[in-house]
């Protein structure tokens, strides 16, 4: 039997363009995840991966939907190949699983795309999307979005070394956005806070090295630096509401500095920092 889940197209297309986690190598924006499965939980369609490299960065993201789909997944194959399809569509959007393929239908226009869990979740990965999906599903689970901890396989939980809320993601933006002057485009931001103050560093001095220095509420901690990629230009750029940052310190299984961003109903996007740095 098939079951329609409603999406508003904007939404769903706001869902697969920040999934994508575009990010600059070699000058070439280029995504970091390439497919997903959507899945259907309580009235929301969640997208939930990691990036390509299975380990640096992490997406738990979701929009409203209607209908009685609840555990129903959407194999998205290619997602520059759908946000194609949406371009034609508008308003309401009926999504239905067809196996094989998914269909979608707004007004009186449907369109009918290939998608099968057991592709590829990459062009050059053995791993299917569905594999894909149980493999970043399970990390998902050790994160607490809304206490910002994470629980490790024995059990015990890591609180934040650093938390950061009502943020203003224009702000932030503005501040990561500053890795493209004059084309630079390193992907590579310093992050660090010190007694209320958070800095957010970018470029290089040949075309311009930036800093800016947002003043925050925080909890007492001692200062902390660390250095990030991930497209995080990209993402804030994407998002349109106050959001939270948890920095927790994984130095002793030499993991650096890993960042939590929250943007409320449980979504979230986890960024490793970068070792060595």
């Amino acid at each position: 039997m098939e079951y329609p889940v409603i999406v508003e197209c904007n939404s769903l297309v706001w869902l697969l363009q920040l999934a994508q986690r575009k990010q600059t190598i070699d000058g070439k924006s280029i995504p970091q995840i390439h497919s997903a499965s959507l899945m259907v939980e309580n009235n929301r369609l969640y997208c939930r991966s990691l990036v390509k490299d299975g380990v640096t960065s992490l997406i738990n993201i979701s929009i409203p939907c209607h209908g009685d789909g609840n555990g129903l997944a959407f194999p998205i194959t290619d997602i520059d190949n759908v946000l194609g399809v949406l371009k034609y569509h508008g308003g309401a959007i009926n999504m239905i699983n067809k196996g094989d393929k998914i269909m979608f239908k707004s007004g009186s226009k449907q369109t009918t795309i290939g998608g099968n869990t057991s592709a590829r979740a990459f062009p050059h990965t053995p791993e299917t999307i569905s594999q894909w999906y149980t493999k970043s599903n399970d990390i998902v689970k050790k994160i607490d979005a809304e206490n910002k901890t994470y629980t490790k396989n024995d059990g015990s939980v890591i609180e934040p070394l650093v938390l950061l809320e009502g943020l203003d993601s224009t702000t932030m933006y503005e501040a990561f956005r500053c890795d493209s002057m004059n084309g630079q485009k390193f992907n590579q931001y310093s992050v660090s806070y010190e007694e209320g103050k958070l800095s957010i560093g970018v470029g290089k001095e040949l075309k311009g090295k930036t800093t800016t220095v947002i003043d925050v509420d925080a909890c007492e901690a001692d200062p902390i630096t660390a250095t990030y990629n991930g497209g995080l230009e990209y993402i804030f750029r994407n998002l349109n509401s106050d959001v939270s940052i948890a920095i927790w310190d994984f130095t002793e299984v030499n993991m650096g500095y890993p960042m939590l961003i929250t943007l409320g109903d449980g979504d979230f996007i986890f960024q490793m920092s970068n070792i060595g740095e």
